[in-house]
Formats: structure tokens, sequence, C-alpha cells
């Protein structure tokens, strides 16, 4: 039942609290009604994938007491030389039908996040539960949503809702806060925009690239940001500067460079992006979880932070892409001079915090208010959502 002009939508089992522009569906988390629904069951947990989504999914079920039996893998995969991973085994797809007569198997890759799970219930019909969980990367510089923050905060995220520039920016900011609230990741599928921050270069002017664009990229990990870039521009380009302060991610984000024959359009900044230069605690985690850190601890380093003002020197920018893991307001704070000077195109990583949507388009838009705003999912996962600001049109300088 779905009645428009009430208050109370009837939905997936679920209780629509509406306001004035998001309808925010508040129901019990799907994560939650997953983790019972295993550990009721008492079966083998198989995770399939053995990747970054494998190895967070696994903390994430031992840290509610449930125990992953091992990983599996498509046959064509499986190296003969892996005996495990972590304290997982790592098992083919044949191996795990051979072992295992009944098991619940959670799908750890991007490719396993969509509706229809029959194909996966055919390639292992051992399988009494086929899911995937929504919110492991939750904790550390990942804030949960809560539907009672939103309600608590409805001015200031039906603001966003109105300087979104068209529907699918508006959809999409929906469904990501759904997703979030809920522990659902289903709300976001038939939004999710691929490439990350260059899905819409084609389809939206204000996001349209030039041939001569001078990229800021702060948080370059090993440059799968860099590799977007180089392929939708066909390495016309200006200028890139590579923000990465891990020192893995950084020896290889120096390779890519190298290997991709840009060098010498390329300045590789080894620093943390703040409002500010100075020295902070760094967790150097040599992955896309690392980021600055409040206190000593392990794999914490001392590191130089400073500000996208200092580093460029009054140089100019014209697309700045940022994913510092919850340090976008302060990088933008240290970015005031280049953006009121250059007015960049801005791709913004907001999924961090709660708050990322109201916090970040209210400062850039007291700011520059010129600055028209867009949003977008890039994961079928409520991370990788990108606040995007322009003020670019139709006229594309060549």
């Amino acid at each position: 039942m779905v009645t428009l002009g009430n208050t109370l939508f009837i939905h997936k089992y679920s209780i629509f609290a509406v306001m004035e522009k998001l309808n925010i569906v508040s129901s019990s988390s799907k994560d939650d009604a997953l983790t019972e629904e295993l550990k009721r069951s008492g079966l083998p947990v198989v995770l399939y994938g053995i990747g970054l989504i494998a190895d967070t999914a696994r903390i994430f079920l031992q840290k509610r007491g449930i125990p992953v039996s091992c990983r599996v893998v498509d046959d064509k995969y499986l190296d003969p030389v892996w005996r495990h991973t972590g304290s997982d085994r790592i098992l083919s797809i044949s191996q795990l039908q051979k072992e295992f007569s009944v098991y619940n198997l959670l799908l750890c890759f991007f490719g396993g996040y969509k509706n229809d799970l029959q194909p996966y219930h055919q390639l292992f019909p051992g399988a009494r539960t086929v899911d995937f969980l929504s919110s492991i990367y939750e904790g550390g510089a990942l804030q949960a949503m809560e539907s009672s923050y939103v309600l608590a905060h409805k001015p200031s995220f039906d603001r966003v809702y109105d300087l979104l520039e068209d529907s699918l920016s508006r959809d999409s900011m929906q469904a990501y806060i759904n997703a979030k609230i809920n522990k659902d990741a289903s709300y976001l599928f038939p939004f999710v925009r691929r490439p990350q921050y260059f899905s819409e270069i084609n389809q939206v002017p204000a996001l349209k690239l030039h041939q001569n664009e001078i990229l800021v990229n702060c948080g370059a990990f090993t440059g799968d940001t860099i590799k977007d870039f180089l392929e939708v521009t066909s390495c016309r380009f200006g200028k890139i500067y590579a923000c990465e302060p891990d020192s893995v991610n950084l020896q290889k984000l120096t390779r890519f460079i190298q290997s991709a024959g840009i060098a010498e359009r390329t300045e590789i900044v080894p620093k943390c992006i703040s409002d500010k230069a100075e020295t902070v605690y760094f967790l150097n985690q040599g992955s896309m979880l690392s980021r600055e850190a409040e206190a000593p601890g392990q794999d914490v380093v001392t590191m130089q932070a400073d500000t996208i003002d200092n580093i460029l020197d009054s140089r100019p920018a014209s697309l700045i892409v940022m994913d510092v893991e919850g340090n976008e307001l302060k990088a933008l704070e240290g970015a005031r001079k280049t953006i009121l000077a250059h007015r960049p195109l801005l791709a913004l990583a907001a999924y961090h915090k709660k708050d990322d949507l109201p916090v970040l388009s209210s400062f850039l838009k007291d700011l520059l208010p010129a600055y028209r705003f867009y949003f977008r999912v890039h994961k079928p996962m409520a991370i990788d959502a990108v606040l995007y600001a322009s003020v670019r049109n139709e006229q594309i300088p060549e």
C-alpha cells in the first residue's frame, strides 16, 4: 500500500518516514537480520572471494561471533600454492562441493551485489543462504547513519536535496541514505554509475572535461583514479598532482605513473591533505583505508600534512578529485584560495561522515555561490558516493 497524501508508506515490510524532500525508509537492519540468520542456522559460512571485501567481511563476522569456514574461488582462479588467506582456507568451487554438502554463502565481490542471486544458487547448489553484507566498512573513518539522525537534521538534508541539479542526483541521494540507514545495499543498485568521478562526462555538460585539465588527485592511492582519467581523456591533459601519503601505496603509485609514461607531467606529493601545514599521525596500512589517526598505535607513523593552496602556490587547478577518508572538509578549507581563484570542477567523497552531504555542500555554496551540485553513487555499496560541484557550462574549452 502506498498513499502519497499521508506520512505512511508500506513497501517491502518497511515504514517510510516522509520528509518534504526525501522519502526515508525506516526498517530493521538487513545486515542484522542476515547475521542473526547465519547464527541460527549453525551452518558453515563460506566467503565467495579473496579480496578486500572478503577480508573486511571476515572481520565484520568475527566481531559478531560468526566464524568463517573457508573462502571459495572459481576453479580456474585457484592457484595450487594457495593454502589460506589469513586464517581462512581457500577452496575451489569443486573442492567446496566435495567437502560441504550444505552451507551459507556470502558474496564478497562487487559483481555479486545485485538483486538477482539465482545464478549463484545454481552455481552453489549446497548453499542454503546466498546473500551479501552491506555495512562491512562502517567503523574507523566510515560512520554509520541512523534514520533518527536524518530526520532530526531534516532541514539540512532538504537543503542538499534542493541544491542538486538533476533527478538522478536526487534519486541517488535518497537511495544512498536509505542504503545507509537500513544497511541494505540493494537500494543503490539502479543508480550505480561507472567509472567513478568520470561516469557523467558525456552525459552532464557541467561535468565534461577538456583537453588541458590540471588534476589535483587527493588520495591518489595506487593510481586507480589517474588510470580512469587517462582513459577518458585519451592522455590529453595539462598536469597531474598525485597526493598520496601511504608509503606502500606511494611505491605502487610511482610505478604506475612511470609505466603510464606520464611522469614528466605528474608531480607526486607524498603528504596528507588538510587545512594547514603540520605533522600528523597517519595509519599506514598499505590499503585504501589508510588515513590520518588521532594518536600513536599499531601501523601509525608521523606524516607531513599540507594544504592544496600551499602545494599549488598560486598555480592553477581545473579539476580536484578528493577521497581523503573523512578529511574532506579540512582539505577544502585548505584550498580556499585555489577554489576562489580558479573555480575548479570538484569531485568529493561524501560518504565517510554522516553529515558530509550537508556540511560539504554548505561550505562550498558559501565559499563560491556559483557552484552547481550533482551527486552520484559509484559502487553497489554505500561507499564511493561523490558530491560534484561545477561552474562549467556547455561551452567546454578545447
